[in-house]
């Protein structure tokens, strides 16, 4: 049996006339990821423990209760914690039974996630709603592309708290010329992550100032530096890794994961400076979708385990017939229209309220 992002075995517990025998299952975990293991109807027994080669499991290991279930997590394991895991019993007899035996293994990363994927998508993002995700093989790469010659040009003042479109060309304050990318290239850009971002710039302007590239979202602004020697008159191709070792917050403080995937979430405004010297060349980003244009598979992009409310392949979206509501976190979070439409009938609020609830079932995310 092999154990990829997370293991989960059930063992429903079976009867031989008065013995319990299980069988030892041999069980492989890569390095870093989680055991889980679970046993169901084990509630007939006057004591209950699970036993890690004949002692009390790692202190990093959680157990649950319920009823009718018994679940033990253990995180993050590394070689120490291969051996026999055990879940032993005490009969209302007396006679001490092992009613779930697992003998596990932890082995370097080697299913068909690199070991760039096992480092750079440890943790799953979807956008705090779950931990449950795994990386889709399912999805095919494609661009978004956006010709020079036809993009806006706006300038920017940049602070190590803010980024904003300056206006006032009679002030003294300094700013930079940027290219203002379309449309195409804000919104929901999570497909993204993993690819690159592709151009050509003119490395006569090194001591210009200001960020190469510059990525604004609701709650934060990410910034790019392209790292050049020399000044020269020769142009050059960046291709920027869309991952967050690659950006810079505002205060040049590298982003968590989290953070780097919030701005992709949601992107505002996409900017590349600007250079007189560049002719009608094209900017290209990587993404994702269903539809195999010949340019190869992608499997950076995460699929979540969404709870209920939300969709999208990182929780990003609420479901069909409900809301966002931002009163609790950064990112909000998806409430039911008909419990809310519930709860103001029960207070009785005004029945235009309740319409414009209404309508939010149709007009969802």
């Amino acid at each position: 049996m092999y154990v990829g992002v997370v293991f989960l075995l059930t063992f429903l517990l079976y009867s031989h006339g008065s013995v319990i025998r299980p069988e030892q299952i041999p069980v492989t975990v890569q390095l870093g990821k989680r055991l889980k293991l679970s046993v169901e109807n084990a509630s007939n027994y006057l004591s209950l423990r699970w036993r890690f080669n004949n002692g009390p499991p790692s202190e990093k290991c959680e157990e649950s209760k319920s009823e009718s279930t018994n679940i033990l997590i253990c995180p993050n394991m590394d070689y120490s914690d291969a051996g026999m895991y055990e879940y032993q019993a005490i009969r209302k007899d007396g006679q001490k039974e092992v009613l779930l035996a697992v003998k596990a293994e932890v082995v370097a990363c080697t299913d068909t996630m690199s070991q760039r994927q096992q480092d750079e998508s440890s943790h799953c993002y979807c956008s705090g709603i779950t931990d449950q995700c795994h990386m889709t093989q399912d999805l095919f790469k494609s661009q978004v592309v956006a010709n020079v010659s036809e993009v806006d040009l706006v300038s920017l003042k940049i602070t190590s708290e803010t980024m904003n479109e300056f206006y006032d060309n009679g002030s003294e304050q300094e700013s930079w010329t940027y290219f203002s990318l379309p449309e195409e290239f804000t919104g929901n850009l999570l497909n993204s992550y993993g690819g690159y971002l592709d151009f050509i710039v003119h490395d006569d302007n090194i001591d210009a100032g200001g960020p190469d590239v510059m990525l604004k979202g609701k709650d934060y602004a990410l910034v790019y530096y392209n790292l050049r020697e020399l000044a020269s008159e020769e142009l050059s191709r960046i291709k920027i890794k869309m991952t967050e070792k690659n950006w810079r917050l505002l205060n040049g403080e590298p982003p968590s994961k989290f953070i780097f995937m919030n701005v992709l979430s949601g992107v505002e405004a996409f900017y590349i400076k600007h250079s007189e010297r560049l002719g009608p060349q094209n900017i290209v980003l990587d993404s994702a979708e269903n539809t195999d244009r010949g340019l190869g598979k992608v499997d950076t992009v995460e699929q979540c385990e969404c709870r209920e409310g939300y969709k999208g392949m990182s929780c990003e979206t609420c479901a069909r017939g409900y809301r966002r509501r931002y009163a609790v976190g950064g990112h909000g979070i998806c409430i039911s229209v008909k419990e809310k439409l519930k709860a103001l009938n029960a207070d009785g609020e005004k029945w235009h309220q309740i319409k414009t609830l209404w309508k939010s079932i149709k007009n969802y995310e």
